[in-house]
């Protein structure tokens, strides 16, 4: 590998590179596969505070769990398959391919030989070394030898074994949550199916296509799934109560009045709402999640410790979002056409401003408009003397601000 800088490097050095670290990647992950390995066998942790080696990875770096968790994984495989563990450390295969083989040769159909799995170890890591091959071609081959070797007896196919299912979700940088996860075949073509629909491309009204990446359409049609299960209510009471986000903030943060400000002189102004899971959130994202949602208002003395609870306030009632479904038609954010069921009910004037809960201060906003627009961005809007929407643009988008009517359906013509 040379020390030049990459603009220095032509067509064919850059290619040549690439490949020099690919190849200097599998070395060095080859080379930390032996020395868990060797860690298995002595008592490296001891008096460390961790539990397994995976933890300790986990603790020291700040490599996620489950990718540590997949490495000491895959060495604990490789333990057990010398075969393709020299498969593995000469570069003939890569990890995911080498855990693949592993796996099925540490698990095989009851009715198969020894010198069957042999047999079909031998095909299979020649399958994984070919440079067309991938993962899907690996596990299209092991299922063809369990259905030829396979019965009843021996139970689920390890494709459809909803016993090994896997799924992390775990805290990241600026408080963002890392989703990852590996699921049977059939809960995962379920999710699939679930998400495609929802990750659609969405052209605007206009014709405007749809910006949008496949992982951010993918992201945003996984926010909505769990949108619409958490407005089912279908989740388990848990605690008590049904799952929901706890945010915590000062009234100073969360109003724009002066008068409520003055009235709380001894109260700080962080600049940051907190919750539970994910730690400090913006005050922006604070105010968006209390548009639509259940609030409880909890009296705090100055240290902090609840002095009454009021009652629990919905911010839009049902025949409220009825309504706003019959005058918006869906978002109500110029040319989008997402539909109403899609929507969040968004105060117009905050509630913590003083912003009554009526069909007035209230408009339905997609999540993009909601979220990423209205909260985050200097977009306004209004609701017009025909009681319609009328929004206008930050002066980054027009410097003469000129009001655009909001989306309507005929029927609120």
């Amino acid at each position: 590998m040379g020390s030049r800088d990459a603009w220095q490097l032509d067509g064919e050095d850059l290619k040549s590179e690439v490949l020099d670290l690919v190849r200097a990647r599998h070395e060095l992950q080859s080379r930390m596969v032996l020395l868990i390995v060797e860690m298995f066998s002595r008592e490296v942790l001891g008096g460390k505070g961790f539990r397994a080696i995976a933890q300790w990875l986990h603790g020291s770096t700040n490599l996620e769990i489950g990718e540590c968790s997949l490495l000491v994984g895959l060495a604990r495989l490789l333990m057990l398959e010398p075969v393709v563990a020299d498969a593995f450390h000469r570069g003939v295969i890569d990890a995911l391919k080498a855990r693949q083989v592993a796996s099925f040769c540490q698990h095989p159909p009851k009715n198969m030989t020894l010198a069957d799995v042999d047999k079909a170890r031998g095909i299979l890591l020649s399958l994984a070394s070919k440079n067309i091959a991938d993962c899907d071609a690996v596990r299209a081959a092991i299922r063809r030898i369990e259905k030829q070797y396979g019965n009843r007896e021996d139970g689920v196919p390890v494709g459809e074994d909803s016993e090994r299912n896997e799924f992390y979700a775990s805290k990241g940088l600026y408080g963002r949550v890392t989703v990852k996860g590996d699921l049977d075949a059939v809960n995962g073509a379920r999710l699939i199916t679930l998400l495609s629909s929802l990750s659609a491309p969405t052209p605007e009204k206009d014709g405007v296509k749809d910006t949008r990446t496949p992982a951010l359409r993918r992201a945003d049609g996984f926010c909505e799934l769990l949108r619409r299960y958490e407005r089912a209510g279908l989740g388990p009471i848990e605690g008590g109560v049904k799952p929901h986000i706890t945010v915590t903030a000062s009234a100073k943060d969360m109003t724009d009045l002066k008068v409520l400000k003055d009235l709380l002189p001894s109260t700080d102004e962080l600049g940051f709402a907190w919750t539970d899971w994910v730690g400090p959130i913006s005050i922006d994202t604070a105010r968006m999640l209390a548009c639509d949602c259940t609030v409880t208002r909890i009296l705090l003395d100055e240290n902090g410790v609840p002095l009454d609870c009021g009652k629990e306030a919905r911010t839009a009632t049902v025949p409220q979002r009825r309504a706003l479904a019959v005058r918006d038609g869906g978002c109500a954010f110029p040319g989008c056409g997402t539909p109403s069921g899609w929507c969040d009910a968004h105060h117009i004037v905050h509630w913590n401003d003083g912003g009554p809960t009526d069909l007035d201060n209230l408009i339905l906003l997609c999540g993009h408009h909601h979220h990423r627009t209205l909260h985050h961005t200097e977009w306004r809007v209004e609701i017009g003397p025909d009681r319609k929407t009328v929004f206008y643009p930050p002066m980054s988008v027009d410097p003469h601000q000129h009001p655009i009517g909001g989306n309507s359906p005929p029927t609120a013509a």
